[in-house]
């Protein structure tokens, strides 16, 4: 039997992060490879890690385009619990989250909603069109070494910069976009009963694949020390510096994400358990006094859900709104289910 050291032990999951990026489906033998264990030890520790809530497995986020938006919503009202049936009805919600802070409801779907005529309903902290997702490299380092690199970062030059909020030219057919819907969570589960419900041959089933890793980017969630051992801070941040507010989150020893909508920047940011302090000393305070951030919004995570309606594709983006009107709710029919994920 082998004995791992500790140190194969902390780098391993940073290794097969990167290698799951790289290749989602990569074997076990290949990371073994990539970490110097055998592929017996490689798919014992992936499978361990998994389990843990350490890794995820490869997931997919479509690239926002001309034919397929996907709206953000951050809302404050009275009580979530009493929205949650409303969300789930909802045919194009496809998650939401449940806070505690400054916005206390984030959901999103394929098209603009107004829900400001329910009972309970208070503001509307913001809402838009996302852009695609930035998501900074895991740093495989301690938080004091974090801490002291953005601290160094925002003593050099910098420069204003936003997340670009283009929209692609992708042309999704419905056949792609149900395939996406299937793979959207997990790149690594079998693809043999995919072929048969969509009657592909093998080669064109790989074709759309290929498709699938143009229309989308690809993510491996990766929490170090265990996903239940994170505190999980939404930030609404207003700066001229998304950019370089992203990428400093990204020294984080952690997976973040990171959204634009409309001038806001919406991080998604896992602290460990006790340093939750420290980063809003070391990070959030440093950035306020040197007006690298205007100013934020910050709410904490405590539930977050997928709500598998699966409607088929997305209604094409619609129209401004006019001047003095709203577009009422477009209610869902069938079953709703729901299952826990990592991230949005």
């Amino acid at each position: 039997m082998t004995v791992l050291t500790e140190e194969q032990l902390r780098n391993m999951p940073f290794i097969f992060q990167k290698c799951m990026e790289d290749h989602p489906r990569v074997q076990p033998a290949e990371m073994g490879r990539n970490a110097g264990v055998s592929r017996h030890t490689a798919k014992k520790h992936l499978l361990s890690f998994f389990e843990q809530k350490i890794l995820h497995p490869p997931q997919m986020r479509a690239k926002m385009c001309k034919q397929v938006v996907e709206f953000v919503y951050l809302l404050k009202i009275t009580d979530t619990e009493a929205f949650i049936p409303i969300l789930e009805a909802e045919k194009y919600v496809f998650y939401y989250c449940t806070l505690g802070g400054s916005y206390n409801l984030i959901f999103m779907g394929y098209n603009p909603l107004d829900f400001s005529h329910l009972k309970g309903y208070e503001r509307t902290v913001i809402s838009g069109i996302r852009s695609n997702y930035y998501v900074p490299a895991v740093q495989n380092r301690s938080y004091k070494t974090a801490y002291q690199e953005i601290l160094e970062r925002c003593n050099r030059k910098i420069e204003p910069s936003m997340i670009d909020m283009k929209l692609e030219d992708f042309a999704w057919t419905k056949e792609l976009w149900e395939l996406y819907c299937d793979l959207k969570y997990d790149l690594r589960i079998d693809f043999t009963p995919l072929v048969k419900i969509y009657g592909f041959k093998s080669s064109t089933f790989y074709e759309r694949i290929y498709l699938l890793k143009r229309y989308c980017d690809i993510y491996v969630p990766l929490y170090p020390l265990g996903e239940d051992n994170y505190t999980y801070f939404f930030l609404l941040i207003k700066t001229g510096y998304q950019r370089f507010v992203a990428e400093s989150f990204g020294q984080l020893p952690v997976f973040s994400t990171h959204i634009r909508i409309k001038d806001c920047l919406l991080s998604y940011v896992p602290i460990l358990h006790g340093e939750e302090r420290s980063f809003l000393r070391n990070i959030i305070s440093v950035w306020q006094r040197r007006g690298i951030i205007d100013s934020y919004d910050l709410s904490i995570a405590y539930w977050s859900d997928r709500v598998n309606n699966h409607p088929g594709m997305p209604p094409p983006p619609p129209p401004p709104l006019p001047p003095s009107g709203t577009i009422p709710p477009d209610k869902g029919e069938g079953e709703t289910g729901k299952e826990y994920m990592s991230f949005m």
